[in-house]
């Protein structure tokens, strides 16, 4: 899996992910041009996310998981991350020791992954390419009181949302 780039008749551009053997994800590619060409989102971003959603597809294909259910099991693709260098061409997969092992990838770099990854499964769910059970996975009902004051908004009032779950 790798993120790669695609220019547009247009000239513009965005990323999207191929599989092993150079074709494309399809529900990956639908959702990252709906966030460059219909959300207006930039180049960057699409390139950001495709290189987080590549590592999750790499993460799943290796753990032999399909995509569209292993939400549940994003806390091992977390450790996955933070532990096992993306391999070179010709190079084999080699997961570094976890406690006490030099970190990969750092807390801000997973986040970010992650943040890739829930949209893409909450984007899978929404054009049914996922089943509803994915959301709560990756989501859990929260409620404002755990939010500094400043974020709280002006009036004060409880309101919810949904808060990640990794």
């Amino acid at each position: 899996m790798r993120a790669f780039p695609v220019v547009m008749p247009s000239g513009q551009k965005y990323w999207t992910v191929l599989d092993d053997d150079l074709e494309v994800v399809p529900v990956v590619d639908q959702w990252l041009r709906n966030l460059r060409f219909g959300r207006d989102r930039a180049e960057l971003t699409t390139k950001a996310y495709a290189g987080g959603v590549a590592l999750y597809l790499r993460w799943c294909a290796a753990t032999r998981r399909e995509w569209a259910a292993a939400g549940q099991d994003l806390g091992l693709f977390m450790v996955w991350l933070k532990h096992t260098p993306v391999p070179r061409d010709g190079e084999s997969l080699v997961i570094q020791p976890g406690p006490g092992g030099k970190s990969v990838r750092g807390e801000r770099r997973i986040n970010r992954v992650l943040v890739a990854v829930r949209g893409l499964l909450a984007y899978a769910v929404s054009v049914s390419q996922a089943p509803r059970s994915v959301l709560g996975q990756i989501y859990e009902l929260a409620d404002s009181r755990d939010l500094p004051v400043e974020a709280r908004g002006e009036d004060g009032g409880l309101f919810y949302r949904l808060r990640p779950v990794h």
